[in-house]
C-alpha cells in the first residue's frame, strides 16, 4: 500500500530527459545526505568585509547522471567547501545534468524521512520531484552561479593525482568526526593507532587539515558512516574526506583556508598557458572522482564560468608586445608604467602577487605571459 501511494503517476514531459526515477535507499540516510548538501550551499564559512551586510543567494545541488552513478554536488557560498554525494546503487540511470534549489518546503519533506521510510526521487533535466510518506515537492531548474562553474574546474585540478593517505573503519571514523573541534587553525591529521588525530606540526605522512571544523557539517551522517578514507597529493594543501555510507559515499573537499574559495584558484593556468584546449576541464564540464581516479561528464545546463582574470591579463600582455626576453633567459614585462622581471626555471616574479602566493594559487599573470611567449617562440 505504501509503495502504491508513492508510485502514483506524475505527469511528465517526454521531451525532457529523465536522469533517475526510483526509490533511494536507505531513505533516511539519503534524505540526511541531501540536507547536508543543502546546508553546505547555505553556510558561509568566511565573510569578506565587503559582504558584511550583503549575502549572496547560491544554488543547492547539481545532479549528474552518467548511467552508472547519480551524483549531487554543492559548494558553500564562500566556495571553500565542496561536497558531493555519490549514490552508487541508484537503479536505472539516464544521462544528463540539472541544478536546483532545495527550498524550505523540500527540506521539510526530507527532514520527515526516518528509520525505514521510503524516499522516491525523480531527477529530470528541468528539476527534481521528491515523494515520501508525509508529503512531496518539486524543485525547478535554477541558474547556476558562475563561481560554481569555476569551482568545479578547480576542484578537479586539485584532486587529480591524489592518493589514499588514510583509511578508517566504522568505529574510528565516527570517533574522529565526533571529536572535531568547533574551531581549529593551521593543523594536520596524523596516524594515531588505527585512527587519526590533529596536530599543529606537519610530518612526513601528515594530511592537510587546516580549519577542519568545516567538516563538522557532516554531523547528521555520522550515525550512518561505515568508514572514512582521506585522499591528498604529496605537498598539497588540500585533502578530500570521503565518508563511506551504505550504497553511497559523501566526499568533502576543503580549501586550505576559508578565505580561499576554489573558484579563485589557478590550477589549470599553466596548462592553459601551454596551449591546453580541453575546454570541458576549465568550463567545469568534467568532474574528477578522487576515489576511483576517473573522470565523469557534467554537462552543466546553465552557468558559463568567467575567464580567469590572470589568464586574461596575461593574454593582453602578450598581445600588446609587453613581454621581452632577456639575454640571461629571463623576461621583462613592461606595461602601464610597471616593469616586472620574470624567470621560468625556477619560476619567479618581482610582482606583489608572487611575493604573497608564489604558485600556491597558480602563477601570476606575468609568469603566465612569459610562459605563453616561450611557447610561441
Amino acid at each position: 500500500m505504501i509503495t502504491e501511494i508513492l508510485l502514483e503517476p506524475v505527469e511528465e514531459d517526454v521531451r525532457v530527459p529523465v536522469l533517475f526515477d526510483g526509490f533511494v535507499e536507505p531513505g533516511a540516510q539519503a534524505a540526511q545526505a541531501l540536507l547536508v548538501l543543502g546546508k553546505v550551499a547555505r553556510t558561509r564559512f568566511w565573510m569578506p568585509p565587503s559582504m558584511v551586510n550583503r549575502l549572496i543567494a547560491e544554488s543547492d545541488p547539481v545532479f549528474t547522471a552518467d548511467r552508472t552513478t547519480l551524483r549531487a554536488e554543492a559548494f558553500s557560498p564562500c566556495c571553500g567547501v565542496y561536497a558531493r554525494l555519490d549514490l552508487l546503487e541508484a537503479g536505472e540511470l539516464g544521462e544528463g545534468c540539472t541544478n536546483v534549489d532545495l527550498s524550505e518546503a523540500t527540506r521539510t519533506v526530507l527532514a520527515g524521512v526516518v528509520a525505514q521510510d521510503p524516499l522516491h526521487l525523480t531527477v529530470r533535466g528541468d528539476g527534481i520531484h521528491l515523494r515520501t510518506l508525509d508529503g512531496q515537492n518539486d524543485e525547478s531548474l535554477v541558474p547556476l552561479p558562475d563561481r560554481w562553474v569555476a569551482g568545479f574546474a578547480e576542484v578537479a585540478a586539485v584532486t587529480a593525482g591524489a592518493v589514499k593517505k588514510a583509511e578508517l573503519d566504522k568505529l574510528e571514523a565516527r570517533a574522529f568526526l565526533r571529536r572535531l573541534p568547533t574551531a581549529v587553525g593551521k593543523s594536520w591529521a596524523v596516524a594515531s593507532g588505527r585512527g587519526l588525530r590533529l596536530t599543529a606540526r606537519a610530518g612526513q605522512d601528515s594530511i592537510p587539515a587546516s580549519r577542519l571544523h568545516r567538516l563538522r557539517i557532516v554531523e547528521p551522517l555520522i550515525r550512518f558512516a561505515q568508514g572514512m578514507t582521506v585522499y591528498t597529493r604529496p605537498g598539497s594543501e588540500v585533502a578530500s574526506w570521503v565518508l563511506d555510507l551504505e550504497r553511497a559515499r559523501l566526499i568533502v573537499t576543503l580549501s586550505p583556508e576559508p578565505s580561499r574559495g576554489f573558484s579563485g584558484e589557478g590550477g589549470w593556468l599553466n596548462s592553459l598557458a601551454a596551449g591546453l584546449e580541453a575546454q570541458e576541464l576549465v568550463a567545469g564540464r568534467a568532474g574528477h572522482d578522487v576515489v576511483d581516479g576517473t573522470w565523469f561528464s557534467r554537462e552543466l545546463p546553465s552557468g558559463r564560468g568567467p575567464e580567469n582574470r590572470r589568464l586574461a591579463k596575461a593574454r593582453e600582455l602578450v598581445a600588446a608586445g609587453a613581454v621581452r626576453s632577456l639575454p640571461d633567459g629571463g623576461y621583462e614585462i613592461a606595461r602601464a608604467g610597471s616593469v616586472q622581471r620574470v624567470r621560468l626555471s625556477p619560476p619567479g616574479c618581482t610582482c606583489a602577487w608572487w611575493a604573497k602566493h608564489q604558485e600556491n594559487r597558480g602563477p601570476c599573470s606575468h609568469v603566465l605571459a612569459a610562459r605563453m611567449s616561450a611557447v610561441e617562440a
